[in-house]
């Protein structure tokens, strides 16, 4: 029961959530700039409800919430820009804040069957290593939850990709002066920089390559008063198959105290 309505939470808010509404929430500045980060602690959150000590999003799990956040923060204005979603599954909230907000959506997945191909304004078969399109197609490029699983060693059904290549393709349909956006769990699953919280070896991956202005936000880091939010049993057993580059005390750190929490990337393409 819990989780049909939980859908049906999610369901209502994608369809409903308007622009308007976010730039009202989003505009005025939130979290703290830190030497590297702008940090977005829990109780700093447009979306904590102080008076409730909680999450005003009514859905999903703490890091689901924190990308809903995230996409309302950073999705509601997109005029004019033709924007370019990589992973784009069964979540439409940034698309349809992308098409109320007047611009374009054109997505690609690997999970797409490959006879379905990727043209602009639909979804179709395409890969961050391999995007169907020609240069300079795209003001916009994004990925919510996908970049982790890039070079994510138990990929199902495919190789991993390289995280360089990638980048660069993604630079390659990006025009010039055009922005890009990532998110990541953080203790959770995918390539092991990002189970293990690396953000000095994240941030490396955007020090070569077209790229300026690079800001890493963290989501709920700080998650105070909120509850910590473990890595479960499930994403756990994945993490000897992932990780190989840190020291068995560091894993066993991350297992026993780590919370998830979300990491957002946003940078520019050189003009």
């Amino acid at each position: 029961m819990r989780h049909l309505k939980d859908s049906i939470a999610k369901r209502w808010h994608t369809l409903t959530i308007s622009p308007g509404r976010c730039r009202e929430k989003w505009s005025s500045p939130y979290g703290q700039t830190e030497e590297l980060f702008h940090n977005i602690a829990c109780r700093d959150c447009p979306e904590f409800d102080a008076n409730k000590q909680q999450c005003s999003v009514g859905f999903g799990t703490p890091l689901r919430k924190c990308v809903v956040a995230s996409i309302e923060a950073h999705f509601y204005d997109c005029a004019g820009k033709d924007c370019l979603e990589i992973g784009f599954g069964r979540f439409k909230l940034a698309k349809n804040l992308i098409l109320r907000s007047g611009g374009k959506w054109t997505g690609i997945d690997p999970a797409q069957p490959k006879t379905r191909t990727a043209r602009k304004n639909h979804g179709g078969y395409g890969t961050a290593a391999h995007i169907p399109f020609p240069n300079n197609s795209f003001g916009r490029v994004f990925g919510i939850q996908s970049f982790e699983h890039w070079g994510q060693k138990a990929a199902v059904g495919r190789e991993p990709s390289d995280y360089a290549d990638c980048l660069a393709e993604i630079a390659r349909v990006l025009k010039p002066g055009g922005q890009l956006y990532l998110d990541a769990p953080i203790h959770f699953h995918g390539h092991e920089m990002f189970i293990m919280g690396d953000l000095p070896r994240i941030r490396g991956l955007f020090s070569a390559g077209p790229w300026e202005q690079v800001v890493m936000q963290r989501w709920r880091k700080d998650f105070s008063p909120l509850d910590r939010y473990p890595p479960n049993q499930t994403v756990l057993r994945e993490w000897p198959i992932e990780i190989s580059s840190y020291p068995a005390e560091m894993l066993s750190a991350a297992r026993e105290k780590g919370s998830v929490w979300l990491l957002t990337i946003s940078a520019v393409k050189t003009a």
